[in-house]
């Protein structure tokens, strides 16, 4: 039995009920077509290979805009640091749910629930992911946020000191 099945076989990833959401829902742009769901090797002749989303992909993301909110320690009310990929990968809201950091990533920001932006308070303003952003993230977390490529990534932005140059 293959541990990644893709996004056709959600059922045996996710626990806890309720329906998925529209993962497209309010994008205006379509995600690349990489054949088979799950599948690794590339899309019609001629056009790019559109394989597994790498975790250092999703952690551009995460770092330059998650990061403003889930530091270590989480700053502006976010509940969990977002630093490390095993900060993706824990049980939520406790230790005993059967759901996961990722399920709950992939269900506020596939709902635009996150980022938030109705605080005003928050500065640097939080800003909504780009539709690039938006389709890396979910398609790594449509595809069980897995470490592909490795967990070793070197930030891009640094919130230490407020807002990150990028």
């Amino acid at each position: 039995m293959a541990l990644y099945t893709g996004c056709s076989d959600q059922g045996s990833e996710r626990r806890g009920g309720g329906d998925m959401p529209d993962l497209n829902a309010g994008n205006t742009q379509t995600m690349p077509d990489s054949g088979a769901a799950g599948s690794a090797e590339g899309g019609a002749a001629g056009a790019p290979s559109a394989g597994p989303v790498l975790w250092c992909d999703a952690f551009k993301v995460i770092n330059c805009v998650c990061q403003q909110c889930h530091q270590n320690p989480p700053l502006n009310g976010a509940p969990i640091p977002l630093m490390t990929y095993e900060d993706t990968q824990p049980p939520f809201p406790f230790p005993s749910s059967t759901n996961r950091v990722w399920q709950k990533m992939q269900m506020d920001v596939s709902t635009k629930a996150m980022p938030f932006m109705g605080d005003p308070s928050i500065l640097p303003t939080v800003k909504p992911l780009t539709d690039e952003q938006f389709n890396t993230l979910l398609t790594w977390l449509a595809e069980g946020a897995h470490a592909e490529g490795g967990t070793e990534c070197t930030p891009t932005c640094d919130w230490s000191d407020g807002t990150p140059e990028l």
